[in-house]
């Protein structure tokens, strides 16, 4: 027995699968998201939003700062804005962009003009 045996682990070499994660749940893929928290988005144009299942956790004339994920079959698109929110109504929010950069706002109505073609709304 040498001197340094004290150290010597026995490692099993089992390879395990690794665990497997749900599927993604078929929620929406459109939301906004803030400290952590996402909404679903029922609305996005060049003005603003609306989201719903909101908890009320803004109040009317907060400034806020937001995450817009959007990823449906008339587009993929992700930005952050500033807004003020307009409404808590009722379990729906809504706000207003602060100032939109004109890239976002141009991937918006070009967002808008392919869902309209595509669902008539």
């Amino acid at each position: 027995m040498g001197l340094f045996d004290f150290l010597k682990v026995t490692v099993k070499d089992e390879k395990k699968a690794a665990p497997r994660r749900p599927s993604a749940s078929p929620g929406p893929s459109n939301v906004i998201e803030f400290d952590g928290k996402s909404f679903p988005l029922a609305g996005v144009s060049h003005k603003g939003f609306v989201a719903t299942g909101f908890d009320g956790s803004l109040i009317p004339s907060q400034t806020a700062r937001i995450t817009v994920r959007v990823d449906d079959a008339c587009g993929k698109f992700t930005f952050a804005a500033t807004v003020t929110i307009e409404e808590v109504k009722g379990g729906s929010v809504s706000g207003a962009w602060n100032m939109l950069p004109p890239e976002v706002e141009a991937t918006i109505r070009k967002y808008l003009q392919i869902r309209k073609q595509k669902t008539g709304k």
